[in-house]
């Protein structure tokens, strides 16, 4: 018996019927051309429930951004149908997950992605709310809502005071996009036109928002001076090696970290007025006492009065960023290095002089036992002279009167 030879279709044959279909395929997609034959109307609209809906797209702006070289029907999949038929209306919402699905991820798992998916809140932002929907540019470009410049604005349109969202939301913080255009970062922003200062999605991410409780919050407590090392890098690695960071202090107590000095939206620069005046309240926060003494001593009262921005801080003394130990070689209030820290102030400063006691005060006994029963006897001495001599001037008073009476009479 013959055997009989099996068929088989060579692989250039293959090659061309799948071109073929592909080619066949396309041919039948719509083309963004049909497409802008009815969007390309600036009238064009629908209603959805119960809402008008502009259907307009500029496609002479779209061919800029970054998605122009996708076509319609690439992201609107239920509009590519057969020719000479209508897609459906309305249509269902673009899934931006179908190419971006790693931010998509995180959105979903977000603050706004939580409050949209499983809360049923709608006013939770989705994608197009912060990157608009035909007009999507890259985050260089100025005319894109995700331009450093124009972050603030794009927050703004849900966070700003007055908003629907904040009115329906009870949100702790107010004010907060004032605030903000008020603040260092604002101003470096808006006034400087710093592009690199930071904007909203610096400090709370762009896509993976969430409260400042949340342990993996960028904006919680124990991750906060982590995201200001984005840019204050040499500040941070001085901080690192201070008393308040927890890589040298072990201890259960909550340790400051930068929002406890500097605020969140509000901050300021150091060398304003207004920030050096609340520098002693600051520190008071954790050191009562040291504040109390503070406030006791020349320093302390020079800057209560005007101008009394000028009078010596707490910063000015410990610094700021590396307070050290007393004991530590390289602390500004080190033995060998108290005279270069008293000296911008006192230029004329020796070592006799800063020998001088800046927290001491008599309420202390247990640190100053001396300076202690020195005041009170001091201020024993003072109330008994002048209640001994003030008894005797009230005794002698009568009698000094009884006297001027007998001369009056001994006249006549």
């Amino acid at each position: 018996m013959k055997k009989r030879k099996s068929k088989r279709i060579g692989l250039k044959p293959l090659i061309i019927i799948l071109t073929l279909f592909f080619m066949s395929s396309q041919a039948f997609a719509l083309s963004d051309e049909d497409c802008m034959e009815c969007h390309g109307d600036q009238d064009l609209t629908t209603e959805v429930e119960g809402k008008t809906i502009n259907l307009y797209v500029d496609y002479e702006i779209f061919k800029d951004t970054i998605h122009s070289e996708n076509g319609c029907v690439s992201c609107h999949e239920e509009a590519d149908v057969e020719e000479g038929e209508d897609h459906p209306m309305p249509m269902s919402s673009v899934s931006c997950g179908n190419c971006h699905e790693e931010v998509s991820d995180t959105y979903t798992k977000s603050l706004h992605g939580v409050a949209r998916m499983e809360a049923g809140d709608l006013l939770a932002p989705k994608c197009y709310d912060c990157h608009s929907k035909h007009a999507i540019l890259p985050p260089s470009d100025k005319r894109s809502a995700t331009y450093p410049l124009n972050v603030p604005t794009t927050c703004g349109k849900c966070h700003r005071e007055g908003s629907q969202m904040n009115k329906l939301h009870n949100i702790e913080e107010h004010n907060i996009v004032a605030n903000y255009t008020m603040s260092t970062h604002g101003k470096g922003l808006y006034v400087d036109g710093l592009i690199v200062t930071a904007v909203c999605s610096s400090c709370h991410t762009p896509h993976n928002i969430q409260v400042p409780d949340d342990p993996n919050s960028t904006v919680n407590r124990d991750h906060i001076n982590e995201t200001c090392s984005q840019c204050h890098v040499g500040i941070a690695e001085k901080f690192k090696k201070s008393v308040h960071s927890p890589l040298i202090t072990k201890t259960d107590k909550k340790l400051p970290v930068c929002i406890d000095c500097h605020t969140s939206h509000t901050i300021s620069r150091v060398d304003r007025k207004d920030f050096r005046q609340v520098i002693s309240n600051q520190c008071s926060n954790c050191h009562e006492h040291e504040s109390e003494t503070y406030f006791e001593t020349y320093h302390g009262r020079a800057g209560l009065l005007k101008g009394g921005e000028k009078a010596a801080k707490c910063s000015d003394c410990h610094g700021s960023h590396d307070i050290l130990p007393s004991s530590s070689p390289n602390s500004k209030i080190h033995e060998e290095n108290i005279v270069a820290t008293c000296a911008p102030c006192h230029p004329n400063a020796t070592p006799n002089f800063t020998e001088y006691l800046t927290h001491a005060t008599h309420n202390d006994k247990e640190k100053y036992p001396e300076l202690f029963y020195a005041f009170w006897a001091m201020t024993g001495l003072l109330v008994g002279t002048f209640s001994f001599f003030g008894l005797h001037t009230l005794l002698w008073i009568p009698r000094s009167m009884i006297e001027r009476l007998k001369k009056i009479k001994g006249k006549h």
